[in-house]
C-alpha cells in the first residue's frame, strides 16, 4: 500500500452508459494494489439507463457506492453532494468519461499525503480535447486566476484530491449555483498541484456543447467575482463626472456670452444633468449591492484546520454516509 488511510473517488455520471462501466473497472482494477479505496458515484439526474450500469457496478463490488439525485443539478452540485458522502481520508474527484487515467488519483492522494496541503490539484500536461472545448477551458481558468486568490497561479483542473475532512465541510455548502474551486480558493489558501496525464477520449461524446460551457462560464462570474458589478460602478461615475463637466462647460459659456443657450442645448444640458445625478445614485447602489453580494456567498466559509499528524488524515464517522446507498 503506497497510501496510509481510505481513498474516497467522486465521480460524477451523466449521459454514460456507454463508457461507465469501463471507466469504474479500471479504476478498480488499477487502485486494488496500492489503496483502501471507495468509488463513490453521483448519478446526476441522468436520462439514459446509466442506472442500470451503476446497481451492476454496485452490485459487484462493495466498495463502489452511489447516490442518484432526482433531477439534474449540474456537475459542482452533484460533486458537492459525493464529497458531502465520502468516508475516505482523502477524497479525488474525476470524470466518468476516463479521460483521468487511474495514476493520476494514484499521484494526487500521495501528493496531498506528503505535503501539509488541504488540496492538491492535478495540472494536465496536454490536454486532449476539442478546440472550442480547450478554448473555453483557457477562458474559464484565465477568469478563475483573476478573479480567485490564487496568487500561486495553481492550476485549475477537475481533477482534485482534498482531504476528507475538508472535503465533507465543503459538501455541506448550500449555494443554487456553487462553483467548488471558488469555494475552495475562498476558504483555504493550502493548495498545491502536481503534474497529471490527460488522455484523449475512447468512448462517447462530451456532454458539453459550446452553449453549455457559455452558460457554466457565466455562472462562474457572477459567482465568482463581483467585476462585472465594479464595471458598472466605474462607469456610472465615469458618465456622472462626465455629465458634470459636460453641464458645468456650458455654463461657463453661457456667462461668458451673457445669453441663454439655444432650445437643443438647454435641453441636452439638463438631460446631462439629471442623467449624470442618476449615474451617480446608480453607482453607490452598486457599491452597496456588491458589499452584499460578497457577503453572502463568503458567509460560513470560514476552514479551521483541525490538529492532525503530517502523515495522516482524520478519520471520518459514520455518520457522514447516512442515506448513501
Amino acid at each position: 500500500m503506497i497510501f496510509e488511510g481510505l481513498v474516497s473517488v467522486v465521480i460524477p455520471v451523466y449521459r454514460s452508459e456507454a463508457y461507465l462501466a469501463a471507466t469504474v473497472l479500471e479504476l478498480v482494477t488499477a487502485l486494488t494494489p496500492y489503496m483502501d479505496f471507495e468509488i463513490v458515484l453521483v448519478n446526476d439526474g441522468s436520462p439514459d439507463d446509466v442506472q442500470r450500469v451503476i446497481d451492476d457496478l454496485c452490485g459487484d463490488d462493495s466498495r463502489i457506492r452511489y447516490l442518484s439525485l432526482a433531477r439534474n443539478v449540474g456537475q459542482h452540485r452533484a460533486i458537492l453532494r459525493g464529497l458531502a458522502k465520502a468516508r475516505g481520508d482523502v477524497v479525488v474527484t474525476v470524470d466518468d468519461d476516463g479521460q483521468n487515467p487511474p495514476s493520476a488519483v494514484l499521484a494526487l492522494a500521495a501528493a496531498l499525503q506528503r505535503q501539509d496541503a488541504d488540496v492538491a490539484y492535478g495540472r494536465f500536461q496536454s490536454v486532449e480535447q476539442s478546440w472550442p472545448r480547450r478554448f473555453a477551458s483557457r477562458a474559464n481558468g484565465w477568469l478563475s486566476r483573476a478573479t480567485l486568490a490564487n496568487d500561486k497561479q495553481i492550476a485549475i483542473s477537475n481533477v482534485r484530491a482534498l482531504c476528507g475532512d475538508f472535503a465533507r465541510w465543503l459538501g455541506a455548502t448550500q449555494s443554487a449555483y456553487p462553483y467548488i474551486d471558488a469555494l475552495i480558493f475562498r476558504a483555504t489558501s493550502r493548495v498545491v498541484e502536481i503534474p497529471i496525464d490527460h488522455r484523449p477520449r475512447s468512448r462517447g461524446q462530451s456532454t458539453y456543447t459550446i452553449l453549455s460551457l457559455a452558460k457554466l462560464w457565466m455562472s462562474h462570474v457572477t459567482s465568482l467575482t463581483i467585476l462585472p458589478l465594479q464595471v458598472a460602478i466605474v462607469g456610472s461615475f465615469g458618465v456622472s463626472a462626465l455629465g458634470f463637466l459636460v453641464g458645468g462647460a456650458q455654463m461657463l459659456r453661457a456667462l461668458k456670452e451673457k445669453r441663454a443657450p439655444e432650445g437643443w442645448l438647454s435641453l441636452f444640458c439638463g438631460m446631462t444633468f439629471l442623467f449624470s445625478v442618476l449615474f451617480a445614485f446608480l453607482g453607490i447602489i452598486s457599491s452597496y449591492l456588491g458589499r452584499m453580494y460578497v457577503n453572502t456567498n463568503e458567509r460560513g466559509l470560514v476552514w479551521e484546520r483541525p490538529q492532525r499528524a503530517r502523515a495522516g488524515r482524520t478519520k471520518a464517522s459514520p455518520s457522514h454516509v447516512e442515506g448513501l446507498r
